[in-house]
């Protein structure tokens, strides 16, 4: 373990997880941890390296619990080009480390890319978390649903069920029209907020508090957002965000109206966010979490909707802890588990 030397990295200096695994979600992005910093969050940015190589890159956040305790999240992390054993016993250590000086409870990661062939590896050395923990709206999906641009745009609308392919139809016979916002994100905040609002009461899902989302526009850049805005006339019916990073388009936030539904304005403003990925020269477009069947099974509509462009699942790593407070990790788990079950 002598070869491997973790290093903390201040503000300028480089952190570029894509070098060791092109496909890094932007939840390791830099620009992510800066949209954490402004909410107040504590974000710090690691690299392990053998030999002056970096071999491991991973940001973590802090988040508060119960009785003024804490945990850290490596959301959709940490990114590791190999997963050899001795590594991840050098990353074990190292992450208690870290817990312990910050007085946290635990660490939580989802290696990326999920090593799926080393399962057993990985769980002999972090604990596995209990499923009933997954759900949090500070934790990633398990599961992502994604479509490959390698097609034409006519071969990708051929492939898209049938009734969504005619729900963009409808929609441009409708009038609906379309517009790409690349700059001066912050004026559409309020009405992109308000269409989440009454999104989510329709559908019976909860929100981050409003300013988890503003200040995630303030801080959007033309490089590497946009989004969609579906109108009927001066109406603004559906906003849809999407990040880019690496080679994929990530659908992150979309809010629509109650009003002329029946016009599908939303299969045409997603379907022109696609369109607008291919040309920007990204290779996927990531449609974001789907219901499982175990877990988030309040997204079985959206679900449905995002299946509907065509595609494929990605499923990404199980949760796994580091545990640094054994006691109020339990308290932890015993509440998470109270929870589920009054649910059912």
């Amino acid at each position: 373990m002598n070869n491997f030397v973790l290093q903390e990295i201040g503000k300028n200096e480089s952190f570029d997880p894509l070098t060791i695994c092109s496909d890094t979600p932007f939840t390791q992005a830099d620009f992510y941890g800066d949209w954490q910093k402004s909410l107040g969050r504590d974000v710090k940015i690691f690299v392990i390296f053998r030999e002056d190589k970096p071999v491991v890159y991973f940001q973590i956040i802090k988040y508060p619990l119960f009785g003024n305790k804490s945990y850290f999240y490596i959301p959709y992390g940490p990114v590791m080009g190999e997963f050899p054993e001795q590594l991840l016993l050098f990353l074990k250590i190292e992450l208690k480390k870290i817990a312990m000086k910050n007085n946290a409870v635990f660490i939580r990661l989802d290696f990326t890319p999920p090593d799926h062939n080393n399962k057993e590896i990985i769980k002999k050395i972090f604990k596995l978390a209990p499923i009933y923990t997954y759900h949090s709206a500070y934790f990633q999906p398990r599961v992502e649903w994604f479509l490959k641009l390698d097609k034409s745009e006519d071969e990708l609308l051929m492939d898209m069920d049938e009734n969504a392919r005619y729900s963009v139809r409808l929609a441009r016979r409708k009038g609906i029209n379309i517009e790409i916002v690349t700059s001066d994100f912050v004026k559409y905040f309020q009405p992109f907020y308000d269409l989440m609002l009454g999104t989510s009461i329709r559908n019976g899902f909860s929100l981050h508090d409003k300013l988890y989302y503003e200040n995630v526009f303030k801080n959007l850049k033309s490089e590497n957002a946009y989004l969609s805005i579906a109108r009927s006339g001066e109406k603004i019916l559906v906003i849809d965000l999407i990040i880019q990073y690496g080679k994929v388009a990530n659908y992150v936030f979309g809010g629509s109206s109650n009003e002329h539904r029946n016009f599908a304005p939303t299969y045409l403003a997603i379907w022109t966010a696609i369109c607008q990925a291919k040309k920007n020269g990204n290779t996927s477009f990531n449609f974001g979490g789907i219901s499982t069947g175990k877990t988030y099974k309040g997204w079985d509509g959206l679900t449905m909707f995002k299946k509907k462009f065509g595609g494929f699942e990605v499923a990404h790593s199980d949760f796994f802890d580091v545990v640094a407070q054994p006691f109020w990790y339990c308290l932890y788990n015993f509440r998470k588990f109270i929870k589920r079950l009054m649910k059912f």
